[in-house]
């Protein structure tokens, strides 16, 4: 599958999923003066329920990401002593 197909599929299951939402929203509106209208939310309502719900996933994500950081393994600086090993040195040809 070519990348030009992959986005095109995107695209087409975006555009189907949101007409078989919108149509679905549609059907639940009640219409009619038989219907009465509900109670709205208060400005503070909608303040929390909106920017208290972006803040906390803000703070989840955040807590997320510090707690599965790691630290980098840092090697000890290099020594200025040489190593000898001994009888066991390769044999050069």
């Amino acid at each position: 599958m070519r990348t030009p197909a992959r986005v095109l599929g995107l695209a087409l299951s975006f555009v189907v999923m949101f007409v078989a939402g919108t149509g679905a929203a549609l059907a639940d509106q009640p219409v009619g003066p038989a219907w009465p209208d509900g109670e709205g939310r208060s400005t503070l309502d909608t303040l929390l329920v909106f920017g208290g719900g972006t803040v906390v996933l803000f703070i989840v994500i955040s807590l997320f990401g510090l707690l599965t950081a790691r630290n980098n393994y840092v090697p000890p600086p290099p020594s200025t002593e040489l190593a000898t090993t001994g009888d066991k040195a390769p044999v050069h040809h």
